[in-house]
């Protein structure tokens, strides 16, 4: 949506193409010998997957997705792309869907592989192949992936294997759990032949070289978080969101006087709050504690008693000239979501998948 398309302006939504893009190159300086596949579910963690598609299509080589219904959805505003249906239910109508609209598929049990084989498709599907490392989520173990690989390998339904691992702990830089994850795959790879491989997320394109293969999967630091918080200088990433908010009113306090439900936050001397159009209903974690905070005119400020569905409060006591119509960031440029979330007991992903439809998105 352009701006000055809207009547509505207390929340809104600003998405930086150019953030998003540098974050895309700084993936391919980490890791510039594979390809990478970049994941846009729920709706490119709430960026909109079609914008961030457009933007990215000319830097990636394809793109992830978590939901059938998703996957169908990017293809129609991307004709050509190569679209891979994370892990799902496979049964007859998901993988006719798949044929028809071509996109690949995670195959994670030996008897979504079999059912595959079984299957009459119009046309074959492209195979990525889920080998279990030690999330103990969704994947195969080592028998029952290289029986499934055997299967696939000789059917008429599939048209090529790619071998994948997800890693449980890739943001723990010293931990050699993720060494030993991407060893069980290359292993288990290796028996089997030569086939391209996929295993690094955004915290192990970073922080885990030796996990690079032929296919990187890169979700959060395309949008500007650094899970590991290794990256300086050039590469330092980009906030691709900015969450913006006006203040609404002013108030004076005095020594022992609340805000809000419950009055959680008490005043211990004279102090001046700024209430602000921005509430749960708007995506802003309810559970925000005292001293969260965000910027006024580019200035810090902190959360000052409870979030309500459509307003929150802030103590602007330290900075100058704070009036009605002030824009507030709530998180973005200049403060970080990951920071913000670790205020409010959760991680970025939650609050980018969590801004609500009700906030006016400017691209």
């Amino acid at each position: 949506m352009e701006r000055g398309q809207t009547l509505h302006n207390t929340t809104w939504l600003e998405f930086d193409a150019e953030a998003l893009r540098h974050n895309a190159m700084v993936v391919k300086q980490l890791a510039p010998h594979g390809a990478i596949l970049a994941m846009l579910k729920a709706n490119g963690y709430g960026h909109g997957a079609d914008w961030a598609a457009a933007q990215l299509a000319d830097k990636v080589q394809g793109f992830g997705l978590a939901r059938l219904s998703e996957a169908l959805a990017l293809r129609a505003s991307q004709a050509q792309a190569k679209i891979l249906l994370l892990g799902t239910l496979v049964d007859d109508d998901t993988l006719q869907h798949c044929a028809h609209a071509r996109l690949d598929l995670v195959i994670h049990r030996l008897a979504d592989a079999q059912a595959l084989c079984d299957s009459t498709l119009p046309a074959p599907i492209t195979v990525w192949l889920k080998r279990n490392v030690g999330m103990n989520r969704l994947g195969l173990s080592g028998g029952d992936f290289s029986a499934a690989h055997q299967l696939l390998a000789r059917n008429r339904n599939v048209s090529g294997i790619i071998h994948m691992s997800h890693f449980s702990d890739a943001d723990d830089v010293a931990s050699s759990t993720t060494v030993e994850q991407a060893q069980c795959l290359f292993d288990s790879s290796a028996g089997l032949g030569t086939f391209p491989r996929s295993l690094a997320n955004s915290a192990a394109i970073i922080a885990h070289p030796g996990s690079h293969a032929d296919w990187q999967r890169p979700g959060i630091m395309l949008y500007g978080d650094d899970p590991t918080g290794l990256l300086r200088g050039d590469q330092q990433l980009r906030a691709v969101m900015n969450f913006k908010s006006r203040v609404l009113a002013i108030r004076e306090l005095q020594a022992g006087e609340g805000v809000g439900y419950n009055r959680r936050w008490r005043a211990n001397s004279s102090r001046r709050i700024a209430t602000v159009g921005a509430g749960y209903a708007d995506g802003y974690p309810r559970h925000a504690a005292d001293g969260t905070p965000v910027l006024v005119n580019g200035q810090r400020a902190v959360i000052a008693g409870r979030v309500s569905m459509d307003l929150l409060t802030v103590d602007v006591s330290e900075i100058d000239k704070v009036s009605v119509g002030d824009e507030v960031t709530l998180w973005g440029d200049g403060l970080p979501a990951a920071e913000v979330a670790k205020h409010c007991q959760t991680i970025s992903y939650e609050l980018f998948t969590g801004v609500t439809a009700r906030v006016t998105r400017h691209y």
